[in-house]
């Protein structure tokens, strides 16, 4: 007997697979998404020669965009508008916080249409959607990585001294991660019914630019600015990575714990909502 080769039939197939999963619970869920490890690999291996393949600079690329923004307002906040922002070197200082800020941008710019974007193979195979969105992510970590490379050159160039409490980076990191996956599963989703966040998102970065102490300091900001720009996880996350990297302080622990409930919390929720839409994808996209 052939397997059905019209597209009903194979989005029907898809929908009995996934309403068949249904009732799993999440922690179900998560291990059956390890179970396609290697196909997750194949994923991430796929994207990063799509993006590199046949570029002159090649992986360098992951580093340009931090470095040519930090140059670029570098020269206009000490050169065409001097303005004083923070006792430490303003390289050091900007290039700290977007070096964090452009892997959750990348992260969603490279995640978001990822449903839409292979369409094909939704309609066609049963695999854990969220390995489409998750891969983006991955190479968005592999594009930080190489990009942290130029910020210890530049911790070195500056005499910025290297401690243990730069380590905390690693944990800041880690809430850095799982709100930037929560974001992403839940708009990645949300782009599959309404095409409108893929035309938007571009416009909410920019805005979310802004309202992130990337080019300023929290310290500067009014009191009550700064209780409303809290609400946003990224300026807990990226004033912290300052202050281990620059101050040499390490984060308050209490606000460190609350912050990581939070975002566990959001990433939970948005991972449910991920699995609860995922039984349509086949049909409506």
């Amino acid at each position: 007997m052939t397997a059905p080769s019209n597209t009903k039939s194979t989005k029907s197939m898809n929908r009995n697979r996934q309403s068949g999963r249904h009732n799993i619970s999440l922690r179900g869920e998560i291990k059956n998404l390890f179970k396609f490890k290697d196909l997750f690999l194949i994923f991430v291996w796929r994207e990063f020669n799509i993006r590199y393949r046949q570029s002159v600079l090649g992986i360098l690329w992951a580093a340009i965009q931090p470095i040519s923004m930090m140059l670029l307002f570098t020269f206009v906040f000490t050169e065409i508008m001097p303005v004083h922002i923070s006792k430490y070197p303003y390289p050091v200082f900007l290039y700290s916080a977007l070096l964090p800020w452009s892997f959750f941008a990348a992260s969603l710019n490279y995640a978001i249409p990822s449903l839409v974007t292979n369409y094909t193979l939704i309609t066609k195979i049963y695999f854990p959607r969220e390995i489409l969105p998750l891969s983006g992510i991955a190479i968005a970590i592999v594009d930080f990585c190489i990009a942290a490379l130029f910020l210890i050159v530049l911790m070195i160039y500056y005499k910025t001294p290297f401690t243990l409490t730069t380590l905390w980076v690693v944990p800041l990191f880690f809430i850095l991660f799982l709100f930037t996956t929560a974001v992403c599963l839940f708009l990645s989703a949300l782009n599959v019914y309404y095409r409108d966040v893929n035309l938007a998102i571009g416009f909410v970065i920019q805005l979310w630019f802004f309202g992130t102490p990337i080019f300023y300091s929290i310290d500067r900001v009014p009191w009550h600015l700064k209780l409303l720009l809290f609400l946003n996880p990224l300026v807990f996350i990226i004033e912290n990575m300052r202050r281990c990297l620059l101050e040499e302080r390490p984060p308050i622990l209490w606000q460190y714990l609350v912050m990581l409930i939070f975002v566990c919390v959001i990433s939970l929720l948005s991972y449910r909502f991920f699995k609860s839409t995922e039984k349509k994808f086949a049909d409506v996209i």
